[in-house]
């Protein structure tokens, strides 16, 4: 189990985000068994978070060079250099070519987090194959003291990702992501994590709309859910350093959110504790939380509140976590924490069926 003490506490490990310090989180007699398939059955099925300790730890160490790579390109693009003349150098020119050909940097115009969105073409046979890929790098938040980036593969139009369906750019956009990171395949062509996803899922996942983090210190996610259409869920495997997360299921959120205000006399929540439910859910829902969000990622009090009822955890390198995500009435809500005093690496895939 985890718990959480006071900010001075040496003991553990600081968790602390966007300049909000919760505490010191650490691990008591924690268990890291591997679950049985009908525990991972039960847990994803009531939109728990299911963790597999130590699933990829021979992946990780296999894959140390491109580990190693991965966090040199990362601290290239903090340090301002362009990701697309990174990307002309070796041994990405030689991944790439002659299947991918880097056209100029674009610029998505309605995302003031992008760093740089670099186009792409496939190309088969020296014929063009497909068009409108592209790889973005962005900053996780605009505090100061939050260097987390992350590299997102996908195609076509962002703004109408719901209304666009092309299996093969959804494909290649994957492949792409394995070329610029091979690290990849510790998921898409892990054996056993597949075996166990078909049973649960019923049908062989495709791992698309790949996200590559580096959680940086001080930074991380705060509080969100990644529903989106056709999709049933999210794994993210930890590669390089640990990270803290709050991850619990949005009908135990609400529960947690109305013990917390009943109980609290934070002056800041008052409008909070006489909101109908329906009208906390929608306000939970939309792109401003206004004093909601406030409670949810620069509470301490509220952080303590979910460990203390067990919606903590930290993953270390080789573990993998899944993430429920069927609909916004049942999907796990989640926030992560860098632990470490270095940035980290890790990947985010979501889990499609393959129709």
């Amino acid at each position: 189990m985890l718990w959480l003490g006071e900010s001075d506490d040496s003991s553990g490990w600081l968790l602390t985000r966007r300049g909000c310090a919760h505490g010191t989180i650490a691990m008591h007699e924690e268990r890291r068994d591997m679950p049985t398939a009908d525990k991972v059955a039960k847990l994803w099925n009531a939109a728990m978070p299911v963790r597999l300790p130590g699933r990829l730890l021979s992946e990780v160490a296999a894959h140390a060079d491109d580990i190693r790579d991965a966090l040199t390109i990362m601290q290239r693009v903090r340090n301002d250099e362009s990701c697309a003349d990174i990307l002309l150098e070796e041994p990405y020119r030689s991944r790439l070519e002659p299947d991918f050909d880097l056209l100029a940097p674009i610029h998505s115009g309605h995302d003031a987090q992008e760093i740089e969105k670099i186009a792409f073409d496939a190309v088969k046979s020296g014929e063009l194959h497909a068009e409108d890929l592209w790889m973005k790098v962005s900053c996780l938040s605009f505090h100061d003291s939050d260097d987390s980036i992350r590299f997102r593969f996908s195609y076509g139009m962002e703004m109408f990702k719901d209304q666009e369906h092309d299996p093969l750019r959804e494909e290649l956009a994957a492949e792409l992501a394995t070329r610029v990171f091979p690290e990849c395949t510790m998921i898409s062509a892990h054996r056993e994590l597949c075996g166990l996803l078909s049973g649960l899922l019923g049908y062989a996942p495709l791992f698309v709309e790949r996200l590559i983090y580096s959680n940086a210190p001080g930074g991380g996610a705060q509080l969100h859910q990644d529903v989106e259409t056709g999709h049933a869920g999210v794994v993210y495997a930890q590669l390089f350093g640990h990270t803290g997360w709050l991850a619990l299921p949005r009908s135990e959120l609400l529960d947690e959110i109305a013990g917390f205000l009943a109980a609290s006399e934070i002056p800041e929540f008052a409008e909070l504790r006489t909101m109908p439910q329906d009208a906390l859910i929608t306000l939970l829902e939309s792109d401003d939380q206004g004093t909601l969000e406030t409670l949810l990622n620069s509470t301490p009090a509220f952080t303590r509140r979910l460990i203390e009822h067990g919606h903590g955890l930290v993953l270390a390198p080789g573990d993998i976590l899944l993430l429920p995500q069927q609909s916004t009435e049942h999907c796990c809500w989640h926030s992560v924490f860098c632990l470490d005093d270095e940035p980290g690496h890790s990947l985010s895939f979501a889990i499609k069926h393959p129709a």
